[in-house]
């Protein structure tokens, strides 16, 4: 029984190895959510943003501060040394203190001290005012990560973009591998024919030789096309985060095409989805936020603290309390500070200016993504007019041919003219299909995990 559960098990992997996995646009999509590197590393500038958020507020409490000092000197700093005196007594009669009589012998002596001091302190300063900066400063902390979180926003958007470019190529590529299979297909059958044909005696060799020449051309275009793929699979494996590339398929076929009006909006109004124009309003909130944060810097400072002070010194020791209040008035910085706000006003109307400009800009670039799709559109439309006029001279040619009326040389052109209005047909739709893709981003409308 063992045995046949590691027989199946075997089977099983071997089954997965051999028919890959099938991938469709949606699971395409969740990996490169998931493992794609550049995502990984916009998410973890949120997470910077957020402890620097966290770093700001902290500013609001108290800081508390510990030192302590140890010293000891090689000799005494303080050294005091009396010779041998004798004082005058006074024994109560005025009239002595001239002329005393009694003296008090006092003997040299010498000290030496201050060789050592050690102090330890702990303070607490708590900010009352600061001009504000403490305020601001998590304004734009908070800023910050609101922008980190935009960019990454962004950045999913122009991935998932860029796996919908690389999805739909290879897909093309598996439709034109396909159409030229069953192209060699039909080769190989005609060749087949015309061989009978020849044995027979009934065309010359030289019609063989045709389409054996037509047969080889389509090998050679069918193992660029087989290496094309292979690469396309080895670049969108790494974008999806996947070790293994030759297991990779796709399960979609390009079939479901919409017009270009399903999707159409207002530049005007699409502008203001566009994660561009709220990064650039952000842009002038910071540069406001910077003005008010340096004119904070020329406001007075207003802070109260306590603190305790132990001091051990000269063989005396003792803990000393504290409480202070301080009070920082700028007054020189007052005449530079004017030019500073001057100039943070420029930085204010230039970011205004860049915000007017780039959404002009984005409102050209809406309206020239539609018209690429519309324009890839009406090329689907050309590409299916193309195929199906190609599949009727084609069809005339195969019935004049088998009647004998029409060459073999013009069969073979007729055949490869069919070929290449297919493989038209499917570069179209795949175009078109990325554009869709490219318009909904410039549309600020792009959804993570669409249809």
């Amino acid at each position: 029984m063992a045995k046949r559960n590691i027989s199946l098990l075997v089977f099983l992997i071997i089954g997965i190895q051999l028919f890959g996995q099938d991938y469709t646009l949606e699971k395409c999509k969740t990996l490169a959510l998931k493992n794609n590197l550049s995502i990984k590393e916009s998410k973890l500038k949120i997470d910077a943003a957020k402890e620097l958020k966290k770093n700001a507020f902290t500013n609001y409490f108290p800081k508390v501060s510990a030192s302590a000092s140890l010293f000891k000197s090689s000799k005494s700093l303080l050294e005091i040394e009396t010779p041998e005196m004798n004082l005058p007594v006074y024994d109560g009669n005025p009239e002595n203190l001239v002329n005393p009589t009694q003296f008090a012998y006092i003997p040299s002596f010498s000290i030496e001290t201050l060789d050592y001091t050690n102090s330890a302190a702990l303070t607490a300063i708590q900010p009352l005012y600061a001009g504000g900066r403490i305020k601001i400063g998590n304004k734009l902390a908070t800023l910050n990560k609101d922008v980190q979180e935009l960019q990454h926003d962004l950045n999913v958007s122009e991935i998932m973009v860029k796996t919908e470019a690389y999805y739909w190529n290879l897909v093309a590529l598996n439709e034109k591998k396909k159409t030229i299979e069953n192209y060699q297909t039909l080769l190989q059958n005609l060749h087949k024919e015309v061989n009978d044909f020849y044995e027979a005696g009934l065309t010359q060799k030289s019609n063989v030789l045709k389409v054996k020449l037509e047969l080889n051309k389509i090998e050679g275009n069918k193992l660029k096309l087989t290496n094309g793929i292979d690469v396309l699979k080895m670049v969108f494996a790494q974008h999806l985060g996947l070790e293994d590339y030759q297991n990779l398929s796709v399960l979609d076929s390009i079939i479901d095409i919409k017009k270009p009006s399903v999707y159409y909006q207002e530049p005007q109004i699409a502008i203001k989805n566009r994660k561009e124009t709220a990064l650039l309003n952000k842009a002038v909130e910071a540069e406001v936020l910077q003005k008010k944060l340096s004119s904070g810097e020329h406001l007075p400072e207003l802070g109260v603290g306590v603190g305790g002070l132990y001091l051990d010194v000269a063989y005396n020791s003792d803990f000393y309390g504290v409480v202070f209040a301080s009070l920082s008035i700028p007054i020189s910085d007052w005449w530079g500070g004017s030019h500073k706000r001057k100039e943070h006003n420029f930085k204010i109307e230039m970011a205004k200016n860049n915000l007017e400009e780039k959404s002009q800009l984005m409102q050209i670039q809406i309206s020239k993504e539609y018209k690429t799709l519309t324009e890839s559109y009406k090329q689907i439309e050309i590409a299916q007019t193309s195929l199906n006029q190609s599949n009727e001279y084609l069809q005339e040619l195969e019935d004049t041919y088998d009647a004998g009326l029409t060459n073999l040389s013009d069969l073979l052109e007729a055949k490869a003219i069919n070929q290449e209005a297919k493989d038209a047909l499917i570069d179209a739709k795949s175009k078109y299909k990325i554009n869709i893709a490219k318009y909904l981003l410039a549309l600020g409308n792009y959804s993570v995990l669409q249809d």
